[in-house]
């Protein structure tokens, strides 16, 4: 049974408008997390011809909705990238992350001859000299890399140095 128009909103067309925000919410979230329309879909258990629907007409404001929740994702991506290059190991390949960049977020990632692209460049460039110079091996102990190395040596040092300075402290008393 249809509700007369007349110009106010009923009790059945408010409950209706809450359940789209509900989905739309719902699956807005889930893009933000995920970054497919397909993967969010699935997750929030909404159609894919439903979303294409509400992006058709801008439910509710739909597609701004849906370039927010892609830039929660970007950002995700971002500081995912962030970490692993904090975290990076000499034979960590950042390859496919950096192409998730390129393909989430062009204008700053994307080698096009920009500022942005030249960035990328450098920071390609500068992990690549420095897993080179990490992956060399110590002419002292073939089984340990020079930074292995560098860094014993450097603790090595630092206790010679508090041991020196207990002992000038102990006789200066």
């Amino acid at each position: 049974m249809a509700k007369a128009k007349t110009g106010k909103k009923t009790k059945d067309t408010s409950e209706a408008d809450d359940m789209i925000r509900a989905k739309q919410d719902a699956f807005l979230a889930a893009l933000g997390d995920v970054g497919s329309i397909r993967k969010a879909c699935e997750a929030s258990g909404v159609g894919r011809s439903t979303v294409t629907g509400w992006s058709a007409r801008d439910v509710n404001g739909f597609r701004t909705k849906v370039r927010v929740s892609k830039e929660l994702f970007r950002e995700h991506l971002q500081d995912m990238a962030l970490e692993r290059i904090k975290n990076q190991k000499p034979n960590d390949n950042p390859i496919l992350l950096v192409t998730l960049l390129n393909a989430e977020w062009p204008e700053k990632y994307r080698r096009d001859g920009n500022m942005a692209g030249t960035e990328v460049k450098e920071m390609m460039a500068d992990w690549k000299r420095w897993v080179k110079e990490n992956k060399k091996k110590s002419k002292t102990d073939p089984g340990v890399t020079e930074a292995e190395e560098a860094h014993r040596n450097a603790i090595d040092e630092v206790e010679k140095i508090l041991l020196r300075k207990k002992e000038s402290d102990g006789k200066s008393k």
